[in-house]
This record gives structure tokens, sequence and C-alpha cells, in this order.
């Protein structure tokens, strides 16, 4: 049976994650490592110094850290929404699957990954262009996982407000909320949207609030 403290745990889990990559994206790697613009991180010099860096590092655990949580959330509300005989359920439960693994993989990239990229650099440093080639290809696989991560995330914000106002469960202030998150996480598939960081953390916040006295938890609370 699904419990109250796993789905709120895990909801707080991903907010304090996208705590941590946003003061990650808009002070520290702003501040230490010099990525001041969008701009900054398609200059192969300022990436150089920054993948590996600890900033990176620490970005990369917040990507774990979501991954396993979005997993633990989606797979609980869909089981909870199937219950009520929702029929978006299913896919619910498969957004957020598909998004846990586009953050577990960011959160693989920017560890293991950032080792291979300076071990090539290292070890063919003869070869004409290794850097930016190596660069280039890390940065274009990080974005488009990155992109599917928050994309999906999205989708599933939206299958999740969906059921929760068609049962009763969230007030029609916080289904509104879930809609610009949902569609603004979706806008990462077309254009960078930062503002989704925002979106999806005053979501999160807002649903831990809720979540206990919204109903759609009917077996005794563990």
């Amino acid at each position: 049976m699904t419990s109250l403290k796993v789905i709120r745990l895990s909801a707080l889990v991903m907010a304090l994650a996208f705590v941590m990559h946003s003061l990650n994206g808009f002070f520290i790697e702003r501040t230490f490592l010099g990525l001041t613009s969008f701009n900054d991180y398609s200059v192969i010099s300022k990436l150089q110094d920054a993948i590996g860096s600890v900033p990176w590092k620490l970005s990369g655990i917040g990507h774990f850290a979501t991954a396993f949580a979005v997993l633990v959330l989606s797979i609980s509300l869909s089981e909870l929404a199937k219950a009520d005989g929702y029929g978006g359920a299913r896919l619910m439960g498969r957004l957020g699957i598909v998004s846990a693994v586009g953050f577990a993989v960011n959160g693989v990239e920017n560890g293991i990954g950032a080792q291979v990229v300076k071990l090539l650099q290292e070890n063919n440093s003869d070869v004409v262009g290794i850097q930016a080639a190596t660069i280039a290809s890390f940065s274009i696989f990080e974005a488009i996982m990155n992109a599917v991560a928050i994309v999906m995330f999205g989708a599933f914000l939206i299958t999740v407000t969906i059921w929760g106002r068609r049962f009763g469960y969230f007030s029609k202030s916080l289904v509104i909320c879930g809609w610009i998150a949902g569609m603004s996480g979706i806008l990462m598939a077309f254009v960078y949207l930062p503002a989704y960081l925002m979106f999806y953390l005053i979501w999160l916040i807002w649903f831990l609030i809720v979540v206990k006295s919204s109903g759609m938890v009917k077996a005794p609370l563990a």
C-alpha cells in the first residue's frame, strides 16, 4: 500500500535537489566557474575548467537524488491513480520512469562521464582538436538528456494535475500551478527556459503542504 510518508519524502528530496540545482546554476557556477550566462556553456575554454569540478560533481549528486525521488514519486502516485480508476495512471508512471532515467544518466555523466572526458584528453593530446571534440560531445549529450528528464517530468506533472483535479485532491490554484509548471518543462524540448526550476520547486512545496489533507492516500497513514 502506498505510504503518505514515502510520497512526502520523495517530494521533499526533489524539492531540495531543485534548490541545489538553482543554487548551483544561479550562484556557484557563476561565481566560481565563470559561467555567467547561457552562452558561456558553449565556450570550450570555460567548460574545460568546469567539467569535473566540485560544483559539477555536486550537480551530479543532485541529479542522482532527483532520479530516485522521481522514480518513487511517480510509481507511488500512479498506484494511487490506478486505484481511483484514472485512465492516465499508467502513462503517469511511465513518464516519471523516463524522467528518472534522464536524471540518472545526467548524474552518471557528471561523474564518470567527466572523468572519461579528462582521460581522453590526457591520453590523446597529440590529436588535433581533441579538447573541443570531447567537450562538445559531452555537452550535447548532457543537454539532450537533461531536456528529456525535464520534459518528461513536465508531462508527468500535467497527468498528476489532471488526476488531482478530476478526483478533487487539488485546489483550482494548485491545478493552475501544475499546468504552468508542466508546460514550462515541456517547452524545454524546443527552447531553453530555466524558469522551469522555479515552477517545479513551487509546485513541489505546494504539493508537500496539501498532500496530507488532500485525501489521496486513503489507507492508514504510515
